[in-house]
């Protein structure tokens, strides 16, 4: 698959190669929030964690350079970081991991879920690639206005909760880090000139949708109940 330049794409919120006027990701709270998630997760050296969606792979090599066993996924391909490293990655869909049952330790997934067609599918085929006690780290937008009408897949906080539990997670955290939506709609605004193209992007949510939904922004921690089992099992 071709790599397409995030300025050409209509769809741009999800996915994952936004850059800001230094060539930085552009996305809420950038690496520090990154941190933050991998934090809550817990996500230790030595486990083999998926970061779906990985788009640049910026959040892949900060796990990997804390000693994680990070591998990328996405369609398309990142490009090598500064220093000509290239990442363990796989060309997939992130509703149809090429991983084996029981295989991960933890699933890493920031701004691709609401982007994703079917919520459904996407966490249960993510649970079915943790082993028993893995992880689930989450971010992403979402509706804090529970009568906001359409909002396209851009979900209110009861429906996530409920669609991660349907799925059969245990949900641990649900910390909500709106404050970081306000410099980011302006970063983006600097960079590509409107946030049309934006919302567009987050399930056909249009501007004036995304303002009577409210949107907000959130990480989630959430565990595949029962004992730790050993890596593969």
């Amino acid at each position: 698959m071709t790599p397409v330049a995030a300025e050409a794409r209509p769809d741009l919120y999800g996915c994952g190669r936004l850059r800001d006027g230094e060539g930085a990701p552009l996305r809420p709270g950038g690496l520090a929030l990154t941190e933050a998630l991998i934090d809550l997760a817990g996500f230790r050296a030595g486990e083999m964690v998926a970061d779906v969606g990985c788009g640049l792979g910026a959040s892949t090599r900060l796990m990997r350079r804390r000693g994680v066993a990070a591998i990328g996924v996405d369609l398309v391909v990142p490009l090598a970081g500064a220093d000509g490293e290239a990442l363990p990655f796989v060309a997939a869909d992130g509703a149809r991991l090429p991983f084996a049952d029981a295989s991960l330790d933890g699933v890493l997934s920031e701004c691709a879920l609401s982007a994703m067609a079917d919520r459904a599918q996407a966490l249960g085929e993510w649970r079915r690639a943790l082993r028993s006690g893995g992880r689930l780290a989450l971010s992403d937008v979402y509706r804090r206005a529970d009568d906001a009408g359409d909002a396209g897949r851009v979900a209110t906080r009861t429906t996530l909760l409920s669609a991660v539990a349907a799925a059969g997670f245990r949900v641990d955290r649900f910390v909500d880090r709106s404050e970081v939506l306000k410099r980011w709609a302006a970063a983006f605004i600097f960079q590509y000139g409107s946030l049309e193209a934006l919302w567009g992007g987050a399930g056909g949510l249009e501007c004036g949708a995304a303002r009577k939904a409210a949107l907000g922004y959130f990480l989630m921690i959430a565990t595949k109940p029962g004992e730790p089992s050993p890596r593969g099992e």
